[in-house]
Parts: structure tokens; sequence; C-alpha cells
């Protein structure tokens, strides 16, 4: 209950800061990006808020708030999540209703859609499960090199995949395979090979389907690859305990 608290104490912060008016819409942008290199995600976030209140048609700043929620919900204890995943779906909503054409934004807004559908249950949400697949679609419609949204479609098919065809089928989600679960994975790694969190989930995939060995390779390379920013070394630790645990056995 306290992180909950917390975090909602976090969106309301960023709602404030976002009501002054400081400096210029770019400027802050400018601010939100430097934040945003170094891995000060929170900070980025209540630049980019800022900026798009004062001007609420600013695509960039919208766009990049969903990015940065979507980053802060990947490093907030679990039970508080959602709440940010929310707040992101929001801001690439808007962002998308500025400009309809970027990949990113698409691509943002599948990333944070998947995280609530996971969080409320793919077979709960069905609605959900099915627009997680149409942004990523969408996205490579627009830039068929976005490897974010190769990744999510490859990670759409595996976990829909988990459930009987003949169950999802009339569901709208009989399109989930293995094949595709594995090649658009696959397809990530070959556009952006440096990126451990693409590797982390090849690896996942290849363990759902019995893959042990290559599972094994996906999961030692990701504590060979160097980090490129701090949340990779969240996921070079997830990869070490899904080796110890394939050890085990």
């Amino acid at each position: 209950m306290m992180r909950y608290v917390k975090v909602t104490l976090f969106l309301a912060a960023i709602a404030i800061a976002g009501a002054q008016e400081p400096d210029s819409p770019s400027s802050l942008i400018s601010i939100g990006d430097s934040l945003y290199a170094v891995d000060d995600y929170a900070g980025s976030a209540l630049a980019y808020k800022n900026a798009a209140a004062i001007d609420t048609a600013d695509f960039e700043a919208c766009w990049k708030l969903g990015r940065s929620l979507n980053l802060i919900g990947e490093t907030t204890p679990k039970d508080s999540q959602l709440a940010i995943f929310e707040a992101a779906r929001e801001a690439e909503e808007r962002a998308l209703q500025l400009d309809s054409n970027s990949a990113d934004a698409h691509f943002q807004l599948a990333r944070a859609v998947g995280k609530i559908a996971l969080f409320k249950g793919i077979f709960n949400s069905i609605g959900l499960a099915k627009r997680v697949r149409r942004e990523a679609q969408t996205a490579l419609a627009i830039d068929s090199l976005h490897d974010g949204a190769w990744h999510v479609l490859g990670r759409w098919h595996r976990e829909i995949g988990k459930k009987p065809k003949i169950f999802r089928g009339p569901l709208g989600l009989g399109a989930a395979n293995k094949r595709d679960a594995i090649a658009f994975m696959e397809k990530a790694i070959a556009i952006n090979p440096a990126n451990i969190n693409h590797h982390l989930e090849m690896g996942l995939t290849y363990l759902e389907y019995d893959m042990f060995e290559s599972a094994r390779r996906e999961f030692e390379l990701c504590s060979t690859l160097p980090p490129e920013r701090r949340l990779d070394n969240k996921y070079k630790e997830e990869a070490k305990k899904y080796l110890a645990e394939m050890n085990e056995k």
C-alpha cells in the first residue's frame, strides 16, 4: 500500500510541476533529453511533463514522457507499476493524436499496453492484447527496422501462444505461434545485437519451447554484453537467475 501511495505522489508531483512554466517547451525537452541520457527517468519525465503542460500540442514532449514513464515502470516495485504504465499509455495516446506516423510512439504505446495487459491478465483483457499487436505492427509498417517493435511482437506471440489455440482462437487471438515468437525476437536481435533485453527475452522464448541449449546461450550472452544503461544491470541479473535455475535441474 505504501508503495502505491509513493507512486501516486510521484505522478501527482509531475502534474504539479507541469503547472509551472519556468522555461520554453524546447528547452525543457532538451533538459529532459540530458536527464534521460544519464538514466534519470524520473527527472526526464518531469521535464517532458512540464513541456507538455506549456504546449499541449507538443508531440515530442508527449511521446518522450511516455517513454520515460515506461522505463520508470520497469524499475518500480511491482505493486506500484500499473499506475505508471497507465500514465505512459495516456501520454502515448496523446502523442499519437498529434502525430500518428511515429513508429516510436506506437512502440511505446504497445509497450505500455502490453504491461497493463500482463497485470490484468492477458485473457481477461482481450482488447488490450489485440491492441499490443496492432500498435507493434503499425510501428513496423512505419519503420520496418524498429527493433523494439519486433521485440514486442515476438513476445506477444510467446505470451498469447501459451494458451491452446482451441481456446484463444474464438477470442481472435489464434494468430500467435511458436515460429513467429522465435523469428520476430531473432529479428530484433539482428537489428540491435547489443540490446541485453532482446537476448534475455530471446532466452525466455527458447526456454518456453524447451530449447534449453539455445536459452542457455542467450542467458550467458547477457552476462558478457556491456550494459548500455543502468536498467541493463537488472536484465543481466534476471539472466543470471534463469541460468542458476537451469543449472539446478
